[in-house]
């Protein structure tokens, strides 16, 4: 039978983006293919894509090429013409692999005035339906070659002109996203984002009703098929990057897509309630855990794109918060030497303060005075014990960073101001006595009184509080240990100073420490390196 084909070249940008210095959703562009070829061989017909604008391009895989994304046929992409009442997919094709040019071969006949032209996917055996997945996997950053498998489509009508070629522009029904997170305080390189996922009250994903108009309704026998039920899995997408569990695409400090372009398929609409969700994972510390935003409601355009640069909501700390207890203010341990400091459990460094005429050493000052430098404004061991046991714990185990890596766990506590109220205690009164009525501030006839002070309280609830804005957050970030300067426990417990010292000799402080199921009151050496009250 005789071989008709339809010859594609298209390379440049689709989806061409205006520039835009905000970070987040980014307005779309449109996208369209063309395609063209200088010479027909003979027995053949020619279907050539005509320059329809400046920003028009080409299809199937997707390059995000800093304004726009560059699409190129890949190896399965096949085409549909419709020469009779059903419409015909192309027999052969000789794409081999990610080619900027591509012919289709047809069986039959054709020579009316135009044909409508339709490409439904990569590896799509059928011409009236699309399925844009709602698991989507992207292996390499700025490389959408999973796009055509996972619901890109496309229509357009091919028009015979006097040279007896056809040309067309096809024109894109799917919408797509394109992610570029960032960090602007900066991760190591062992932090991935891992996954994408976006959700939203309506059907983002599933099989769809396709015809030269584009993209119809979900398949489904509901009376309103857009909206999706709870637990739909239809409501979300994930798009999963490189093994998506232990490995990712590395997140840079400023936005570069060359590093981590995340190219996203999705049904044209109108979305409500629509969040993005990053899955990040250190291979360093081994913690992961999850950020998000939450847009409202967005539209997506037919063959339009949307770039979402996102500086993650992963909350930061500095590491110039370790201290020996009420050393001078601003001397924090690594003073001076801040590009030594241990930044991952177990690291040792021998830059940690040794001797007293360090700058960096604490205050030898014996109880009962009080602390008069940086642990001035923490709390005194009585407000310890009554944030202890009167601070409604609630333990968290969301991620947080600290000197480039990611870490997760730390306690709510009450503020002083809300246990004073909620105990009808003035904050002088719970400076002056503990619970119970003993006041750890002044001399007493006991002279081992310090071993009464240790106490846990292990009535733990799960998660954050309710109303936060009366709590203070403590989390988990270790301590430093004088012997060696080795960094301990990040991620598992945190040291936080009082601003008394202990009596018996000049070489303990009181502290409290707090790890998942409890908040323990206690003492500990002055020459270790706990953080400041964050009140």
């Amino acid at each position: 039978m005789k071989l008709q084909y339809l010859w594609a070249l298209p390379v440049a940008a689709l989806l061409a983006l205006a520039s835009c210095s905000n970070d987040d959703m980014v307005p779309e562009n449109d996208g369209k293919q063309n395609v063209a070829q200088d010479e027909v061989p003979a027995g053949m017909t020619e279907f050539a894509a005509e320059e329809a604008s400046q920003d028009g391009i080409t299809r199937t895989m997707g390059v995000y090429g800093g304004l726009g994304i560059k699409f190129y046929w890949t190896l399965g992409d096949k085409l549909w013409i419709k020469n009779t009442a059903s419409l015909i997919q192309s027999k052969k094709e000789d794409i081999t692999g990610t080619a900027a040019t591509a012919k289709f071969y047809f069986d039959g006949q054709y020579d009316a005035a135009n044909y409508h032209v339709r490409y439904t996917g990569n590896g799509n055996t059928t011409s009236n339906k699309v399925t844009i997945k709602s698991e989507q996997k992207q292996a390499t950053p700025n490389d959408g070659s999973h796009i055509g498998t996972d619901g890109d489509c496309g229509t357009a009508i091919a028009t015979r002109k006097a040279d007896g070629k056809y040309y067309f522009t096809l024109s894109h029904k799917a919408s797509y996203i394109t992610f570029i997170p960032y960090y602007s305080h900066e991760f190591a390189n062992d932090v991935k984002v891992t996954k994408i996922k976006v959700t939203a009250n309506e059907v983002l994903a599933g099989e769809f009703d396709f015809n030269i108009n584009g993209i119809g309704q979900p398949r489904s026998t509901s009376v309103n098929p857009k909206k999706a039920t709870p637990g739909d899995p239809r409501k979300s997408i994930t798009l999963t990057l490189k093994n998506g569990v232990t490995d990712g695409f590395s997140i840079p400090k400023q936005p570069d897509y060359t590093k981590n372009a995340a190219i996203m398929v999705l049904a044209p609409g109108t979305y409500n309630n629509f969040t993005v969700e990053y899955s990040l994972y250190d291979q360093a510390t081994k913690v992961s855990g999850t950020v998000s935003k939450n847009y409202g409601t967005i539209t997506f355009h037919v063959g339009k794109n949307k770039k979402v640069v996102a500086d993650l909501p992963v909350p930061h700390y500095s590491s110039d918060r370790y201290y020996m207890w009420d050393a001078t203010v601003g001397q924090h341990v690594w003073k001076g030497y801040e590009k030594y400091q241990p930044i991952l459990n177990e690291k040792i460094d021998g830059h940690y303060p040794f001797i007293a005429s360090d700058a960096r050493w604490y205050n030898p000052i014996g109880f009962p005075t009080s602390a008069s430098r940086s642990a001035a404004n923490c709390p005194n061991a009585n407000e310890l014990l009554w944030y202890a046991k009167y601070g409604d714990p609630h333990w968290d185990p969301s991620i947080w960073s600290i000197m480039k890596h990611l870490y997760a766990g730390g306690m709510w506590l009450k503020n002083r101001s809300t246990i004073a109220k909620d105990n009808r205690k003035t904050l002088q009164q719970l400076k002056a006595a503990a619970p119970g009525g003993t006041n750890y501030t002044i001399a007493s006839s006991d002279p081992k009184i310090y071993d009464k002070y240790v106490t846990d309280n292990r009535n733990i609830e799960i998660g954050k509080p309710a109303n936060p804005s009366n709590y203070i957050f403590l989390p988990t970030f270790g301590f430093y240990y004088a012997h060696n300067g080795q960094l301990l426990r990040v991620g598992n417990r945190g040291y936080y100073w009082s601003s008394t010292p202990r009596p018996d000799m000049n070489l303990n402080a009181y502290n409290l420490y707090v790890e998942r199921g409890t908040v323990h009151t206690g003492y500990g050496d002055r020459t270790n390196a706990h953080c400041l009250w964050p009140e």
